[in-house]
């Protein structure tokens, strides 16, 4: 009888979590019928208790709300943005948990991968042409946001990030001093990095227009930030009341009457963070399911009264409900990411750091190359056409490789996302 490993999902709440699903359907797809993954609430002052109770069957963690920085104390970064963030998602038992020191628990940060590829796989070569961003919110999630842009950055022409918040009681927005001082320190780190900056267009350097530009784009007496804050707005009780009981669906099918789209527009403390949104080629929403219910309405009251053809791309992290309302109103316009996109891609990676150990093991013996085979003959040939990789788990010396070679890794993807999209 094969040992059984463990990992699964810790947060508070966590019931809602697809994780489980997403994690089980790769073990099922890799042929590690061995692995299993499971979700449990656990609070702050319940995490290292909870750790010191596992047992060498356990081989990782992944982290949600609110424990993304509570692991920290708890274990050791050991990639360049769990480190910079001081956030990590991941957890990685090289020994048993229960006694294990920091150094033998490896913390890492898969969200930032996740944006990046649920950016890359909806908008392809495109992406090379951003200029502005937005992140919604100042949270863990939206500092993983501002990670994913400044990687983006090094292959785009992203000039310039401005964040959505609430203030500080310094009238600061939140999250802005925080982004700006991690892109300094990635420049730092990475001395033929880009920063985020107005980018140098061919024949702007012997015209003059660049430094014309720059120095527009900078202030003559102010210095450069790439990053720039924006207050969150505020609404109208009166706005708040009418439009309490809009769905997601009712937005997107309905054009909002003169009257309601005078209302909101009036309504709304500054019109500002709705330009800001409408101006971006992508925008990335962290903020809970609901905050930006407001801002969705707002967004198509502006679309309407300003006759906006075509909007940029938004990833909304949300993923319940499903499609959020900020979801709903921007697909009128422009392209909408599902937040299920990035929580796949994160996923995809832990089970990759998960399962890394194992499958360069010698504890994966002849048994599970059958069990690959006989999980590869039970596909349907529809569900073949789907994931176009019958063959992938031809030879079992691939073990270590099925991340390696791309085809594998579609496979293991389009299986995940149909068990994904069949749970929600």
């Amino acid at each position: 009888m094969q040992k059984i490993y463990n990992c699964a999902v810790l947060g508070d709440p966590i019931s809602h979590s697809l994780s489980p699903v997403l994690h089980n359907a790769a073990y099922k797809a890799l042929g590690l019928k061995n692995w299993q993954y499971s979700k449990k609430k656990v609070s702050e002052t319940e995490l290292a208790d909870f750790i010191s109770t596992l047992d060498d069957s356990w081989k990782g963690l992944s982290l949600t709300m609110p424990l993304k920085k509570t692991i920290m104390k708890l274990g050791t970064p050991c990639d360049y943005w769990s480190k910079a963030l001081n956030v990590a998602n991941t957890a990685i038992f090289t020994s048993n948990p229960a006694t294990a020191l920091p150094s033998q628990i490896e913390l890492c940060n898969t969200d930032v991968s996740g944006i990046i590829t649920a950016f890359i796989r909806s908008l392809h070569e495109s992406i090379c042409q951003v200029k502005k961003a937005v992140i919604i919110g100042s949270g863990n999630t939206a500092s993983s946001a501002m990670a994913a842009l400044i990687e983006i950055a090094q292959a785009s022409k992203l000039e310039q990030v401005q964040v959505i918040a609430r203030t500080e009681n310094d009238g600061s927005v939140k999250g802005v001093e925080r982004f700006n001082n991690l892109l300094r320190a990635y420049c730092a780190d990475s001395p033929n990095s880009r920063s985020i900056e107005p980018c140098l267009e061919n024949g702007e350097a012997e015209s003059g227009e660049a430094e014309s530009r720059e120095n527009e784009s900078r202030g003559a007496d102010s210095k450069y930030e790439s990053v720039l804050g924006i207050e969150f707005p505020t609404f109208s009780e009166e706005a708040l009341a009418k439009f309490a009981d809009y769905s997601a669906e009712k937005l997107g099918a309905e054009k909002l009457s003169e009257c309601d789209e005078s209302l909101i527009l009036k309504s709304i403390s500054s019109l500002d963070a709705i330009r800001a949104i409408a101006e971006a080629d992508i925008v990335i929403s962290t903020v809970p399911a609901h905050v930006a219910d407001g801002l969705a309405i707002a967004l198509k009251a502006y679309c309407q009264n300003s006759c906006v053809k075509s909007l940029g791309a938004l990833l909304d992290v949300v993923y319940d409900p499903r499609p959020s309302m900020l979801l709903s109103a921007f697909r009128q316009y422009g392209l909408g990411i599902g937040g299920e996109e990035m929580l796949l891609y994160q996923a995809l990676e832990q089970v990759k750091l998960m399962t890394f150990e194992y499958r360069n093991s010698e504890e994966t013996d002849e048994e599970n190359s059958e069990e690959k085979s006989e999980e590869k003959s039970e596909v349907s040939s529809e569900e073949k056409s789907e994931v176009s990789s019958e063959n992938i788990f031809e030879n079992d010396s691939d073990k270590a490789a099925d991340y390696d070679n791309p085809r594998d890794c579609e496979y293991l993807s389009n299986c995940m996302r149909k068990a994904l999209q069949e749970a929600l």
